[in-house]
């Protein structure tokens, strides 16, 4: 077996999940996780290149692959409206670390650290970037799952507005204390819920603008004495009809 295989790696990160419980999210709980694992830390920069961040990108994308399989058992998954596939997809990735809710909380601490960017030589901005990194991922990947075919601006605002949506449900998830995690799922939910509801009203108010515009525009052209360009309609002003007739001379 190749010393970077898979399943070294997942038994490493699986235990990292353990130690992080107790330990925080650093390079140190990686080195324990691989003592714990009984492979030699020497091959730390092999297996994880860039060490406790690569570890974290194996495991959301370890998730991700869970994610897949999961909805391709689903035998209703496809016949779910968008925003149902989408609470769907994003409560069970969350789902399947019901288990390690402490963990992941410390997770955030991790992220979001101050002493990260008073003590640079920790980890300076790095975590912070990565929480923003790991989010889109996670969002992009939700969006592309969910057949998402948008090529245009709405293919960025998308994903960041799903991102949004990522960090506080997780936020909600690691604090939520129920078995079954039904409180995230109504939260995540809610959440969809008031950005459909923002964008139903935005829609109805652009259809309602279009349509006194248009309205007002047939009702000009019907005035036959009334100007139809807008240089004619500012001709017809009295103030710019006495300059262009000199009366100031």
């Amino acid at each position: 077996m190749l010393i970077d295989s898979f399943e070294n790696k997942q038994k490493i990160v699986n235990n990292l999940i353990e130690i992080s419980e107790f330990e925080g999210w650093s390079d140190h709980s990686l080195r324990l996780a691989f003592n714990k694992s009984q492979i030699d830390e020497k091959y730390l920069d092999i297996i994880f290149e860039n060490k406790i961040f690569s570890a974290i990108e194996f495991i959301t994308e370890l998730r991700l692959q869970n994610l897949i399989e999961l909805c391709k058992s689903s035998s209703e998954f496809n016949s779910k409206k968008i925003s149902e596939k989408i609470s769907f997809a994003l409560f069970n990735l969350l789902d399947f670390d019901k288990k390690n809710k402490i963990s992941f909380k410390r997770l955030i601490n991790f992220y979001v650290n101050p002493q990260n960017l008073i003590f640079y030589k920790n980890f300076g901005p790095r975590p912070a970037k990565m929480a923003f990194s790991q989010s889109y991922r996670i969002a992009d990947f939700i969006w592309n799952l969910c057949g998402d075919q948008s090529t245009d601006f709405n293919f960025f605002s998308k994903r960041l507005i799903l991102s949004k949506i990522i960090v506080r449900s997780f936020i909600y998830f690691v604090n939520d204390s129920s078995s079954d995690s039904q409180a995230t799922k109504n939260f995540i939910e809610q959440q969809i819920f008031k950005v459909l509801k923002f964008n139903k009203y935005k829609n109805i108010s652009k259809q309602k603008l279009n349509f006194l515009k248009n309205k007002l525009d047939e009702i000009l052209l019907e005035q036959n004495n009334y100007p139809k360009k807008l240089t004619d309609l500012i001709s017809e002003i009295p103030f710019i009809r006495l300059i262009k007739k000199n009366h100031f001379k």
